[in-house]
């Protein structure tokens, strides 16, 4: 039982990495519907904090998926 406890764990790790990859990969799209929905409510000041944050997110992943 403790052997298949452990292969269970190491199993959901790749799973784990695989998930917080494409949490990295939608995140800056999220922000760009999130600053646009801002736009449409002439909300300026929270439009710019989605792009911004968009634009770390996206740098961010580009980093942790080795192109930067």
């Amino acid at each position: 039982r403790f052997v298949l406890q452990v292969f269970l764990f190491l199993a959901f790790i790749p799973l784990a990495i695989l998930v917080g990859y494409g949490i990295l990969v939608i995140a800056p799209i999220f922000c760009c519907f999130l600053a646009i929905n801002s736009y449409k409510f002439n909300n300026y000041k929270e439009m710019y904090i989605w792009i911004m944050f968009g634009g770390l997110s996206f740098v961010l992943a580009l980093y942790m998926l080795g192109i930067l």
